[in-house]
């Protein structure tokens, strides 16, 4: 059954890490009122034997008391809450440090400059300096067990080993207590200690191994080794690291113990010795290894692990993700990193590159070569702050064309050449920034892009869905704008020949769907089509014109939605001369009339037409007839047009068509 309360108190949150003693929870103190978050230590001992179990218990108990007066006495390292044993298995609860430990901000954000380095470095000595006072060897020093306090970015160093080491105790053959594990990770701790007898200088050269990672991104296994001298190879990937801290760390890492720095304090005055810090590199070539490619080219991160002195192969190295910052493309080959100081940089030496965009004679860094995205994306610009000048061209018209993937391919080696930088680190930084202002600015376009095709399709959504509001689509067309014809006259404002309605007679449409009187003589036309019924008269000299329409609905509109779609049929003739709408009538049946008037021209000549619409729902129909005559005849012929529409009789039930 999984456990999910430690001690009747601690919550386990979630499970940090597990190895060869015991697994490491996140938890929260259930007695507290702030569930302040702790960090338990769960360590079981290799033995069950009763007497070894109270040696154990003895040495936890001590081991316990030098922890808790450690993080009471120095903020750089966990304070320890409590310890207590419970079935069979010794627990510590210590304050839970909010941050990423080296490991995880080299994977994040890549290597560090030497800046940093140096500051984390001076920083965890003084840690050092202190532990060792009290005559303690942490033993475990690596990137994982460094956290970065969130807080205020110092770093805070973690899981001593001595505690672990207790959970090994056997009795040997004397009947003397003993440890029967070695503490430390492989790669990062010296021969000394892997053979069981560490010393304050161990803890030394394991924090300087893990300086040379967070320099170089690689971890100690892809690093190579002088055969004779068993001197670790790894300025080649660092070469912008300065002298003074080549030389502090490689003091660090050797060999042999009694060429180490004795104490942290020594270590500490040599990193701030003028002397060290004044040191020039010699003149003439540094020493040139050949290295092979990287044994493991993804590089691993080994969790803390337990080496058996009996030459037991280590456990519970895990493979994890490459760090950011290492360089898979380097394959081998020697280089000095001398030897791309710029052939200008007469007055400062520590200047790198330059020498002209197209001077083959400088050499280029391996690990900078490659495409460029900064200059792919934002080539007109990116040329002009990397003084690549022919970049320019990208501003030319048809000429620029393939600047973009020119300088794609070749920036990197042309903005190293053209000119000069603090550091290939300092290069990096640079082409860096391009490239995240290029995602920056197409993210922001491509943004807005979205956002104008989403408005777009918006604004579509809201016309159409103002119009599925109208239950129904406007007719297609009223009519032809009638032709008038004028009586013989020398004005431009001769009057209409005069439309003569006689005899009427009944209309039927061919289905039934309506039925009308109209003027015997009057011609008809059919304009209709699948969707609607179109059928109007014109008197024969086009100055009249009677018109029906008739569509099919979905919804039953009521007035008001009549009185829209009716407005939006008469405005088809809004940019006739002097068009004017009179406000609607709503009538008793339901119905809507609108009267409405408009001048119309023939030739040079022109005269006023007045008509009454009307639209009226019926079933699944709406129905609009229309009634146009001249303007001067309108009350004459008012009687007889009344008549005509009172005759109008729509059929809801009868189909369009046949």
């Amino acid at each position: 059954m999984l456990q999910t309360i430690i001690n009747n108190r601690y919550k386990i949150v979630k499970v940090l890490g597990e190895g060869g003693f015991g697994k490491t929870f996140l938890t929260e103190d259930t007695h507290l009122p702030s569930g302040r978050r702790c960090v338990i230590k769960q360590l079981k001992p290799v033995t069950e034997n009763p007497q070894i179990y109270k040696m154990v218990q003895d040495r936890f108990q001590r081991e316990a008391a030098i922890l808790e007066d450690l993080g009471n006495s120095n903020n750089r390292i966990p304070n320890l809450y409590a310890y207590f044993a419970e079935q069979g298995q010794f627990y510590l609860v210590q304050e839970y440090i909010e941050g990423k430990t080296l490991t995880e901000k080299v994977h994040t954000e890549g290597v560090m400059s030497e800046s940093a380095v140096r500051e984390i470095l001076k920083s965890l000595l003084y840690v050092l300096n202190f532990v060792h006072s009290r005559h303690i060897i942490h033993r475990d020093i690596k990137p994982d067990n460094i956290i970065l306090r969130d807080a205020d970015n110092i770093p805070v160093l973690i899981d001593f080993g001595a505690v672990r080491e207790s959970m090994g105790t056997i009795v040997n053959s004397q009947g003397n207590p003993t440890s029967s594990i070695v503490i430390g990770t492989p790669g990062f701790m010296p021969p000394e200690q892997a053979a069981g007898r560490p010393v304050y200088s161990s803890d030394l050269y394991s924090l300087a191994i893990t300086m040379i990672y967070l320099l170089t991104g690689r971890m100690p296994q892809e690093l190579q080794t002088d055969s004779r001298t068993g001197e670790i190879m790894w300025h080649q990937y660092a070469m912008n690291v300065s002298p003074s801290l080549r030389m502090v760390l490689d003091k660090a890492i050797a060999y042999h113990p009694g060429d180490r720095y004795p104490t942290a304090k020594d270590m500490i005055d040599a990193l701030q010795s003028p002397a060290v810090n004044n040191y020039v590199a010699p003149t003439e070539p540094s020493p040139q290894y050949n290295t092979p490619a990287s044994p493991n080219p993804g590089g691993y991160s080994p969790p803390p692990t337990v080496i058996n002195p009996g030459g037991q192969p280590p456990q519970h190295i895990q493979p994890v993700v490459a760090p950011l910052g290492s360089n898979p493309n380097w394959s081998g080959g020697s280089y000095n990193p001398q030897q791309y100081v710029s052939p200008a940089a007469t007055t400062n030496s520590a200047w790198l590159g330059g020498g002209g965009t197209f001077n083959t004679s400088v050499p280029v860094p391996p690990e900078i070569q490659g495409w460029n995205w900064g200059a792919f994306l934002m080539s007109p610009l990116w040329s002009i702050t990397n003084q690549v000048w022919i970049g320019l061209l990208s501003w030319v018209p048809y000429v620029g064309i393939p600047m973009p993937f020119i300088l794609g391919a070749k920036g990197n080696t042309w903005a190293w050449r053209s000119r000069q930088w603090r550091s290939i680190e300092d290069f990096k930084a640079h082409q860096r920034a391009w490239t995240k202002a290029a995602i920056i600015l197409y993210s922001c376009l491509g943004a807005l892009g979205v956002l104008i095709v989403a408005l777009a399709f918006i604004g579509a959504s809201i016309s159409e869905q103002e119009d599925s509001d109208t239950p129904v689509a406007t007719p297609t067309q009223l009519s032809p704008t009638p032709s008038p014809t004028f009586s013989p006259s020398g004005t431009t404002t001769g009057n209409f020949r005069p439309v003569v309605i006689g005899n009427l007679q009944t209309y039927t449409h061919d289905t039934g769907l309506f039925s009308i009187d109209v003027p015997q003589g009057w011609n008809r036309r059919d304009n209709s089509n699948a969707n609607e019924v179109i059928i109007y008269w014109l008197d024969p000299t086009e100055n009249g014109l009677i018109q029906v329409n008739v569509f099919n609905t979905e919804n039953t509109p009521n007035q008001e939605e009549l009185t829209d779609i009716l407005k939006r049929f008469i405005n088809k003739f809004e940019s006739e001369p002097d068009f004017r709408m009179d406000q609607p009538v709503r009538q008793n049946d339901g119905s809507v009339r609108i009267t409405w008037s408009y001048t119309a021209k023939s030739g040079n000549a022109s005269g006023s037409l007045t008509a009454n619409s009307f639209i009226k729902s019926q079933g699944d129909k709406i129905s609009i007839d229309s009634y146009i005559v001249p303007s001067e005849q309108y009350k004459e012929l008012l009687p007889t047009v009344n008549q005509i529409i009172a005759s109008y009789k729509l059929n809801a039930s009868a189909p369009l068509k046949k």
